[in-house]
């Protein structure tokens, strides 16, 4: 090799070094196909979280009828709570004085137009649980307002009822994930609720053509209600923290689905501030990482009893991810983008209505 040819390919070895450190993993980061389901659903669910937020107040019919007549979702995924009079509402934050819920009431969400609002600080009288505020009195001091000018909507909360009343109208409308927020330490509750749940859908007529689940990310509330409401679909909800994995089997969600008996699992990436040092994993290889062991069991357990358990992905707003993640044999995705999920879900030969 003559002394320019060295020169040339060491500056070509410098080059490639220094595109390697600079460049964020994420974007290098490869979709393991080969490690995706052997079983390809062909059914899909575009899931809109909480609605179309960037035009309306999130778990509001107007958001929820944007987000499918124009957005182009064919599911729903919906924040449930329920009043000190037995009312189930719509409504994400349980507690209004957790830590997410003041960040929320701050600076609202990333991509939301509107952010939650209810009492100050000072009026301790009525920051309290939704659990401890009858109907009347959570109308009244809680709501939302736009991020920017601080102006209140005059959107309603809906009730579960006012979503079924709407929902049983729109036919392209395939599923309704019912979060439920009951906390842990109030896991005594969940019968309660399911059984006002129970009550609100069996008196609409007429009765609703599209698929329910109910997911909760404690099994405190699952061992309570799994074996008393069989007309139900239930599910499991892990969140994979974005650091501090060190057993990845520890973080899958088709186990525990296995174990409850139910027909789905949702697996949910928490977002973290700022990006992970070079000693960090990346969460997104993390994440993907603990889905494919999530299908390797998923399809063993299906080979071996015939039940499938659908896996639902959240919450994704990337086109490279969320085409790795429908490569890789997830039934379903749930994003603030519906229109941009649908028009992959629909190029990658996905059945959606």
């Amino acid at each position: 090799m003559t002394y320019n040819k060295k020169r040339k390919f060491k500056f070509f070895l410098c080059f490639v070094l220094i595109f390697l450190i600079c460049t964020p993993r994420t974007s290098l980061a490869k979709c393991p196909t080969r490690m995706g389901s052997i079983f390809t659903p062909d059914h899909f669910s575009v899931i809109t979280r909480r609605g179309s937020v960037t035009k309306f107040p999130e778990n509001t019919i107007p958001a929820f009828q944007e987000a499918l007549n124009v957005d182009g979702a064919n599911s729903l995924e919906v924040d449930l709570s329920m009043t000190k009079d037995r009312k189930i509402v719509l409504w994400h934050d349980w507690d209004p004085n957790s830590p997410m819920a003041l960040i929320r009431q701050e600076k609202g969400g990333p991509v939301e137009k509107f952010k939650p609002s209810g009492p100050s600080l000072g009026e301790s009288r009525w920051r309290k649980k939704v659990s401890k505020l009858t109907l009347a009195e959570f109308i009244e001091h809680y709501g939302y307002e736009d991020k920017i000018t601080n102006t209140k909507s005059d959107v309603k909360i809906p009730t579960l009822q006012d979503l079924m009343e709407w929902a049983t109208q729109q036919d392209k409308l395939k599923l309704v994930l019912l979060k439920l927020k009951i906390p842990a330490n109030e896991s005594h509750l969940a019968p309660i609720m399911l059984k006002k749940i129970r009550l609100v859908i069996g008196s609409i007529d007429p009765a609703p053509r599209f698929q329910f689940i109910l997911s909760t990310p404690h099994k405190e509330v699952l061992n309570l209600i799994r074996n008393r409401f069989d007309e139900f679909s239930f599910s499991y909800d892990r969140e994979i923290p974005p650091v501090g994995i060190i057993n990845y089997h520890g973080f899958t969600s088709v186990p525990a689905a296995m174990d409850f008996k139910n027909s789905f699992a949702g697996i949910g990436l928490l977002t973290h501030a700022g990006l992970p040092d070079s000693s960090t994993p990346d969460p997104w290889l993390t994440y993907k990482y603990v889905l494919t062991l999530d299908f390797k069991i998923r399809d063993g357990y299906k080979k071996s009893t015939s039940n499938y358990i659908k896996i639902i992905s959240r919450t994704f707003n990337d086109e490279k991810k969320m085409r790795c993640l429908i490569n890789l044999g997830v039934d379903g995705i749930v994003t603030d983008k519906p229109k941009m999920l649908r028009r992959i879900a629909l190029d990658m030969g996905k059945i959606l209505d």
